[in-house]
């Protein structure tokens, strides 16, 4: 039998997010006869997000704070001493080092994954430019996106190829058990239409234009209750955030939960989902909610457009617009059969398009792909 092809991905730091509980999913998912996981960290580890280390190897390089010249040279030791056959970097943050580090250790294949936040202008557009093209593969979350990160930054169409992220649909599902004990942990009433959402409190996320959009939902009387489930160990906006809060007088309509363990508990007594991020590629958090069977209201930037379906799984809306979003909220709060509507639709398209089996199925026969084209060249 063949030896496993290593496969190493670098990130900037491990903590509860998007991007990197994907990652987690994919390396505890792959097949441990063909392949050797690797994840390799920049940054700390905040935490484990459950990967499995019997499975995967978790490097931390615990760099320091700014620019470390010697990274470059730290992650080739890395991928030299393992013997790595693919480095697959991820976003902004490992691009150049991890590049340049694989460059150093002649590791036969580099891939590099664009997750939704990029440099659209300035220096880092044009590093964005040199170094993707160093890459031998180039992937993206979101066909859209995709074609966005080569018009952008000036790159031939189709240089980035697409795979979606996938949700554990047997873990993210309707469960009314759930809903009535979190509900009840709460001390949410049943007649209480509860408007939920998932993520780091950083700014990319765009929390304040929640408490905007609540502070005009409870001038009109709205029988609901806001929720955010997450916080974030640095980069936090909750300060700005519980600021408007009290400017608001909301102290009793929205709550932080802060990070929870049983995110697919808490989500199933959300009556609503949303996200009015301000950038996305292909959301994990709307996966999930979609997957457990909720109707999602969510900014028409990125990826988004790709997952939601406008007017059949829930609604986009205009970034940056309080009002519109507020609209949006406003329909769904006030229409109980359309909430059960846009939520039935939307379990059935996350089982149909979103199966973790199906990305990691993809990720595999793209590194069984790229490693076939060294072995031919």
């Amino acid at each position: 039998m063949p030896q496993p092809i290593k496969v190493a991905h670098l990130i900037n730091h491990l903590s509860p997010a998007g991007k990197e509980m994907g990652i987690v999913k994919l390396l505890n998912r792959m097949d441990p006869q063909r392949f050797q996981g690797y994840l390799v960290v920049f940054d700390k580890v905040w935490d484990t997000l459950s990967l499995d280390v019997e499975k995967s190897e978790l490097i931390a390089i615990n760099k320091k704070k700014g620019n470390d010249p010697l990274l470059p040279f730290k992650v080739a030791k890395i991928l030299r001493s393992r013997k790595i056959d693919i480095l697959h970097t991820h976003a902004w943050g490992t691009l150049v080092e991890g590049i340049l580090g694989a460059k150093l250790a002649r590791t036969p294949v580099i891939i590099h994954g664009e997750h939704g936040t990029f440099h659209k202008t300035g220096k880092r557009k044009k590093v964005q430019n040199l170094f993707w093209r160093w890459a031998d593969y180039r992937l993206s979350v979101s066909g859209i996106l995709a074609r966005n990160l080569e018009k952008t930054i000036e790159l031939p169409e189709n240089s980035f190829e697409t795979i979606l992220n996938g949700v554990d649909t047997d873990k993210f599902k309707p469960n009314a058990e759930d809903r009535a004990r979190v509900r009840a942990e709460l001390g949410i009433r049943e007649d209480t239409v509860l408007i939920g959402t998932v993520g780091r409190t950083i700014k990319v996320k765009n929390h304040p234009l929640m408490i905007e959009a609540a502070h005009i939902l409870k001038d009109r009387g709205l029988p609901f209750k806001m929720v955010v489930v997450g916080d974030s160990p640095f980069y936090s906006i909750r300060e700005e955030m519980e600021e408007k809060i009290k400017k608001y007088r909301l102290s009793d309509t929205v709550e932080f939960l802060g990070n929870r363990s049983d995110v697919e508990r808490v989500m199933n007594a959300f009556d609503i989902f949303v996200l009015p991020s301000l950038s996305e590629g292909c959301s994990n958090v709307i996966q999930e909610a979609m997957a457990t069977g909720l109707p999602v209201i969510a900014t028409n930037v990125g990826g988004n457009p790709e997952l939601v379906s406008d007017g059949r799984t829930g609604f986009l809306f205009t970034s940056e617009d309080a009002d519109d979003f507020a609209a949006k909220m406003e329909t769904l709060v006030c229409n109980p059969a359309l909430r059960k509507q846009f939520g039935e639709a939307s379990r059935e398209d996350a089982l149909q398009r979103f199966s973790l089996d199906v990305m990691v199925k993809a990720y595999e026969d793209f590194y069984l792909k790229a490693m076939d084209g060294i072995n031919g060249r």
